[in-house]
C-alpha cells in the first residue's frame, strides 16, 4: 500500500448551486439513465408521425396528425428536461447554495469513511459502499443506492481516488 492510502485523507465539501445541479444531472442521466424513457417516447411519437406523414398522399388530412405527433414527440421530452433542471435549481436555492459553502468534511481512511457535518457524524465502511464515480470536478461516493457524498476537486483528490481504487472492487468504481 502506498503512503497516501495509509493515512486519512480529508476532503471538505464546499458546494454551490452549480455543483448541486451537476450532481443531480449526473445522478439522473448517467447513473440512473433516466434519459431512456423520454428518448423512447420521442422515437415512438416520431415513428407514428412518420407513418402519418407517409400516408399524406393517400389522405391529405394525415398531415395534421403527423405534425401533432411530431411536435408532441419533440416538445414533451424537452419540457420534461427543463422542468427537471428547474426543480434542481429550486432545490439548490432552498438549500441556500447560491455561493460555495462548507457542507461537510469527508475523511477517507483504509478502514472506513467518516463524514462530519457540524456536530453530526456518520461512519461508513468500505465493504458497504455501493459505488464510486469520478466525474469532471468531483468524485461521487455512493454509500447506498440513494445516498452519495460529493468529494469536490481538492489538493488530495488524486490520493482520494487512488485510495478508492485500491479499496473497492473494480465493478464498484467508474470514471
Amino acid at each position: 500500500m502506498s503512503a497516501a492510502s495509509k493515512a486519512s485523507i480529508k476532503i471538505p465539501a464546499n458546494l454551490d448551486s452549480k455543483d448541486f445541479v451537476r450532481f443531480g444531472l449526473f445522478d439522473a442521466f448517467r447513473r440512473k439513465k433516466l434519459w431512456k424513457a423520454p428518448l423512447l417516447f420521442t422515437v415512438i411519437m416520431l415513428s407514428f408521425g412518420g407513418v402519418c406523414f407517409g400516408l399524406r398522399t393517400k389522405n391529405p388530412q394525415a398531415l395534421l396528425p403527423a405534425t401533432i405527433l411530431t411536435v408532441i414527440g419533440l416538445l414533451l421530452p424537452l419540457v420534461w428536461f427543463f422542468l427537471f433542471l428547474s426543480s434542481l435549481k429550486t432545490q439548490a436555492k432552498k438549500f441556500r447554495l447560491s455561493k460555495a459553502k462548507a457542507q461537510y468534511v469527508t475523511s477517507l481512511s483504509p478502514d472506513r469513511i467518516k463524514v462530519v457535518k457540524g456536530k453530526e457524524e456518520g461512519i461508513f465502511y468500505w465493504k458497504d459502499v455501493y459505488m464510486a464515480y469520478r466525474a469532471k470536478g468531483c468524485i461521487y461516493l455512493y454509500v447506498s443506492p440513494t445516498r452519495a457524498f460529493l468529494l469536490p476537486d481538492h489538493a488530495d483528490s488524486e490520493a482520494a481516488w487512488d485510495m478508492i481504487l485500491s479499496l473497492l472492487p473494480a465493478e464498484k468504481v467508474k470514471g
